[in-house]
């Protein structure tokens, strides 16, 4: 059988240096793959994400495919962002902006990417938050118990919601203990299905630190795109930010990985736009 050469380039989302932040792996196909073979080639690369990106008729127009190690994803923050400043950097080195539309299984994102001084900058255009109905008292205790949190955690005054910007989350609001928080439910997604969320973000809302896992609770997310913009949106709901300023939120302490994640929600329309700084780190090929 004739081997393959897929060339692929890897970068660091939301990080302000190489070895940092949330890593990528970006293959540019030219030709369309399975979905097992896409799903292979990323548990091959063993980043968080892969992203799989072909081009379309269109300025600047690329259909991609999202795969964790586990599934292919409807939509993530983290992989739009890097490809966008990815595709800048390999096909418009000279132009000081790039803007590039992403079409994904049942939606298309918007993203845009600058450099400045060799440094790139990439943020997209989530769309406006969609709100879930705050869980019930007895809900939060259970979600709490599976966090490894005690509803003294809690903010006094905002519930647990589910929010979604194109992955639903269920936001739980803590004011301590941040460092203990881990998932420690058996059936934990199936306890996030039943309130209509994908993944559980948990969040020190004075910090504006967050943490997030793989539903089993064996590998935490060093920097969620798709999560920060649904808490971002949360906040200025609940009256904890205002409509049109930039909230910074970091993630990454508890693996070693620092990551610094901007988003502002626009006061005009509520569209929810997050960005950050994407780090080169890596070109190669794999040979399948």
């Amino acid at each position: 059988m004739k081997k393959q050469i897929f060339p692929f380039s890897m970068v660091d989302v939301f990080a302000r240096q190489t070895l940092a932040g949330n890593g990528l792996s970006i293959f540019v196909l030219e030709q369309t793959l399975s979905t097992y073979m896409m799903q292979a080639m990323t548990r091959e690369m063993r980043q968080f994400e892969t992203i799989f990106l072909q081009k379309l008729e269109g300025q600047n127009k690329w259909r991609a495919h999202i795969f964790t190690m586990e599934e292919e994803l409807g939509f993530a923050g983290h992989p739009i962002i890097g490809a966008a400043a990815s595709l800048h950097q390999r096909f418009h080195p000279e132009d000081a902006s790039a803007e590039f539309e992403f079409v994904l299984n049942e939606r298309s994102v918007f993203a845009s990417s600058r450099q400045e001084q060799g440094h790139f900058f990439a943020e997209m255009n989530q769309g406006k938050a969609s709100f879930g109905e705050p869980l019930t008292a007895s809900a939060c205790e259970t979600f709490f118990k599976a966090l490894n949190l005690h509803v003294h955690d809690k903010v006094t005054d905002l519930p647990l919601q589910v929010v979604s910007t194109g992955l639903p989350y269920l936001i739980v609001p803590i004011q301590q203990h941040l460092d203990k928080a881990r998932i420690c439910h058996e059936k934990f997604e199936a306890l996030l299905a039943g309130v209509g969320a994908k993944f559980v973000y948990v969040l020190d809302v004075q910090r504006r630190e967050g943490r997030t896992w793989d539903n089993e609770g064996k590998v935490e997310d060093i920097a969620t795109g798709s999560a920060v913009g649904p808490a971002a949106a949360y906040l200025v709901r609940h009256q904890r930010a205002q409509a049109g300023d930039t909230q910074i939120f970091v993630q990454g302490a508890y693996v070693h990985r620092s990551s610094e994640l901007h988003v502002t929600c626009n006061a005009v329309d509520e569209t929810v736009l997050v960005r950050g700084q994407v780090c080169m780190v890596a070109q190669g090929e794999l040979y399948v």
